[in-house]
């Protein structure tokens, strides 16, 4: 549930929200809630414990709680932070503190989620919520607001959405469509505003927020670093306002694929069982095999997780041609698969990610992976999706692209944690939603919007044509919603899938709303006569009326029903007795039309999809991409076979097509250990080398596939038939310098390059360039304009003539640098020198300005950063 809520029986409403929230006793009725001493249930605790004033409970998400005699005051408002008072049994807070940082840069994730702890307790508990803030933050959340519960105030590029042949009179009217829904619901006759929802409590010139309850006043004091909370003048807490996030989001030490540490093999080993002990490493995905002649059907696969005789196996079974269920027992196939096999993405299928609502306490948001051709674009990513998917084994390679349906928190939250994980993105939504998305998260980040377009790339999706988007044809369209909201069909091969994205659908009262001029005669025909003739249907159930309501979809016909699954939905909602069903959630679950691979003709076009992804070939010739098809061939290992061994002669290049792979070496003193996944690529050094020893083993960890190029073959295409001075030879060569300088180990000591993906570090590796420094050298002053960045190897340097001068000296591993100068071109604001002899590698500007543009993340980082440590 998102925006807004029109009922006219405020009892039975509550009453309903009552039992679609009361998950179990942990759960306590709306109608039970108490407004300062509470019990909490902890859901892993039989005791129950008296809370009492001044004191504060942390919140699983992050945040925490300080108990008043006005109430709960929360600090920070993670996405779907409410889920984590109705798990603990808490008062939803009716009073927040904004945090200073309103937005963390570093995981593209909002502190100041307020959406749905203002949806909640206005459409649920009648309350307004009340934001402690600055006058600054108070104008960017009504910009927010503004785009989320009433939609855009303009729609100026809506003709740029459709296809020009598309007929104007069946364009949605969004200001009459979303007058439907915002209405107040105390008074029906009153449109739905912002102050309906929020209150602003604002901090003074004394930097001193004031509440007046009755006879009781809380002050809430912003003094350096924290908040002090008086309440009638006597002191209760302070509260740090540095909001983190749990640290498994900014760091994990062994269930991340992509992670390696510079340390002994000893210790690295006492971590991971450290860690295994605490949080078992998560599954691998499982990759369907390739059915037979005999066992093709003509509808798709389901696969489905048990457990018999202590071993884990995926349950793979058939759909009968019908669209129908095949019963127990009667199944076309049933096959058992290793769980231990690796991730092979379909041809075409999709992954549930999260099938839930906001208000839910005990499910994900709605999130999705629609599989095109062994490519993954993600539809409304829910908040940390791209860790998620690592813990499952899913490389962020796989994922090409994100399709926005609409602006609302428990649809969005999620796309700039995936826009600043790897490489930039592409985002495809239409221009009008577009725009919502970026005035929503500029002034939610309080960077510009031209700052923000530079993160990813954008795709407009266009209504009336199909798209070929990776192979597979979309067909988008507006659904009815209280914002502008885009759903899809798309189809591959015979195969089709439809997305209903959030989404009114009942054609009888959609024919009330054009009777009365809301809806053209054209829009109401696309909203209201939908064929359903897809072989999978999505279609989201939310609670009504700006969601479609289970009783209309019950009454769909069974050979529809057989073929729809309910997404945005609560489990416990589900209403069986219609027919309906939920779709399951987890890889493992993953809803396959077609397996992988099934089509022999893709492999070459799905191979230019792998290596158009890889960093080193981005500026290939298509003369030389022809060579290098021509020239790859392929080879597969099995888990513990070794594909290369450390000390011997090497004259191939390998890269990783499917599979994860361990790169160690137990050579006395330089001991590391990496783990490979799809595109990353090994043994340049061996090829660029007469001795061509290899430096270090690989192995295999689960079943892997590699595309090889044999060395005369690697030296003849990167070479450009120029005797080796082709730039992708000399990436490779200045790579290879790196490595013999043990550049990538003082990528390990610096808290922030520590834990960049291995295909990251070893791009900065090939513009790494190590530079002797004696004592005193200044290498640059306050006011120069700045050509480098560096990182320190050994040494050590210092500020000096600038505000920074007072910190410490910064050692090995410490970056130093000011991107932000270099992209502007102007004037560096930090003198530093060296105050030891030292060893450091330079980055050239250009190099930097690159690397960070292709890497949105690392972009963020440095971007308002003049060293890491």
């Amino acid at each position: 549930m998102a925006c807004s809520y029109v009922f006219s029986d405020d009892k039975s409403f509550l009453q309903d929200l009552d039992f679609m929230l009361e998950q179990s006793d942990q759960c306590p009725s709306l109608l039970k809630y108490q407004s300062c001493s509470i019990q909490l249930q902890k859901q892993q605790s039989d005791t129950k414990s008296n809370v009492s004033c001044a004191d504060l409970v942390d919140l699983e998400r992050g945040g925490c709680i300080l108990q008043t005699k006005i109430g709960p005051i929360q600090y920070g408002m993670p996405p779907e932070t409410i889920k984590d008072c109705l798990n603990l049994g808490m008062e939803v807070p009716t009073f927040y503190i904004i945090p200073t940082k309103r937005f963390d840069k570093r995981l593209g994730i909002s502190t100041a989620e307020f959406e749905f702890p203002a949806y909640y307790n206005f459409f649920c508990k009648k309350k307004q919520i009340t934001l402690i803030c600055t006058p600054d933050t108070e104008k960017a959340i009504r910009t927010v607001f503004q785009e989320t519960l009433l939609g855009p105030i303009d729609h100026p590029d809506l003709a740029l959405d459709f296809y020009h042949k598309f007929p104007k009179s069946a364009y949605p009217d969004f200001h009459k469509e979303r007058s439907v829904f915002s209405r107040n619901p105390s008074n029906l006759d009153e449109k739905l505003t912002i102050d309906h929802l929020l209150k602003f409590c604002l901090f003074d010139e004394n930097n001193t927020a004031t509440i007046n309850e009755g006879d009781i006043t809380i002050k809430i004091i912003k003094d350096s670093n924290q908040f002090k909370i008086l309440e009638n003048g006597i002191y209760q807490k302070s509260i740090q306002d540095t909001f983190t996030f749990p640290s498994q989001y900014y760091e994990y030490i062994v269930t991340k694929p992509d992670d390696y540490r510079a340390e002994s093999m000893k210790n690295i080993k006492s971590k991971r069982d450290a860690a295994k002990e605490q949080c078992p490493t998560p599954l691998l995905v499982k990759q369907l095999p390739e059915m037979t002649v005999e066992e093709k059907v003509e509808n798709w696969v389901i696969g489905n997780k048990y457990q018999r005789g202590g071993e884990k196996k995926l349950s793979v079974v058939l759909w009968d041609q019908m669209g129908g269920h095949v019963e127990s027992g009667s199944a076309i196939f049933q096959l058992d698969i290793d769980e231990n096999k690796s991730f092979t993405p379909p041809d075409f299928g999709v992954t549930i990610l999260g099938c839930s609502h906001g208000f839910d306490p005990k499910g994900s948001t709605s999130g999705y992976i629609f599989w095109i051709n062994g490519r993954g674009i993600m539809v409304d990513p829910p908040p940390f999706a791209s860790y998620h998917m690592k813990q499952m084994g899913i490389p962020s390679i796989l994922i090409c692209a994100v399709i926005i349906s609409h602006c609302h928190a428990d649809h969005d939250a999620g796309t700039f944690h995936k826009i600043l994980d790897d490489t930039r993105v592409e985002i495809i939504t239409t221009r009008t939603i577009m725009n919502s998305f970026l005035r929503k998260y500029s002034a939610m980040s309080n960077i510009d919007i031209d700052s923000l377009r530079r993160l990813f790339i954008f795709r407009p999706a266009i209504i009336g044509i199909p798209l070929n988007i990776y192979g597979a044809y979309f067909n988008f369209f507006y659904a009815m919603h209280t914002i502008p909201s885009l759903g899809f069909s798309v189809k591959l091969e015979n195969k089709s899938i439809y997305f209903s994205s959030d989404t009114f659908f009942d054609p009888e009262q959609l024919l009330v709303y054009k009777n009365q001029g809301i809806l053209s005669q054209k829009r109401y025909e696309h909203l209201a006569f939908i064929e359903f003739k897809e072989d999978l249907i999505l279609h989201e159930a939310g609670v009504p009326p700006i969601h479609t309501a289970q009783s209309v979809l019950g009454k769909l016909p069974n050979n529809i029903k057989n073929r729809l699954y309910l997404v945005h939905t609560a489990q416990k909602d589900l209403k069986k007795e219609l027919g309906l069903k939920i779709a399951k959630t987890g890889i493992e679950n993953t809803m396959i039309l077609i397996p992988s691979n099934t089509n022999k003709h893709l492999t070459t076009i799905r191979r230019l999809d792998l290596l158009s992804t890889i960093d080193i070939f981005e500026h290939l010739t298509l003369k030389n991409v022809r060579w290098l098809l021509d020239s790859v061939t392929a080879e597969e290992y099995f888990p513990g076979q070794d594909i290369i061994k450390e000390g011997t002669s090497g004259d191939r290049f390998y890269i990783i097509e499917s599979g994860l792979a361990r790169v160690y070496s137990k050579q006395k003193g330089q001991e590391f250990e990496r783990y490979y996944q799809v595109g990353d690529y090994f043994g340049e050094s061996a090829v660029l080398s007469n001795e061509g020893k290899r430096g270090a083993t690989v192995e295999a960890v689960t079943n892997l596939k590699v595309l090889i190029l044999e060395k005369h073959d690697f030296w003849f295409i990167f070479g450009d038939g120029l005797g080796g001075q082709g730039p992708i030879i000399q990436k490779m060569k200045q790579l290879t310098a790196a490595r013999r300088s043990k550049a990538v180990h003082c990528l390990f000591k610096n808290s922030i390059l520590s834990e960049l993906t291995p295909s990251q570090k070893t791009q900065l590796e090939m513009i790494m360039r190590e530079h002797e420094i004696e004592k005193g050298t200044v290498l640059w002053k306050v006011g120069e304009k700045p050509e480098f960045a560096f990182i320190i190897k050994r040494g050590t340097f210092a500020f000096y003539d600038s505000p920074e001068q007072d910190l410490e000296e910064l050692d090995s591993g410490a970056y130093v640098g000011e991107l932000k100068a270099m992209i502007e071109n102007t004037a560096i604001s930090t003198s530093i020198r060296a105050t030891r002899k030292a060893t450091i590698f330079k980055i050239a500007k250009k190099d930097l300005i690159s690397f960070a543009n292709k890497h949105p993340g690392i972009y963020m980082i440095l971007i308002d950063t003049k060293y890491l440590e």
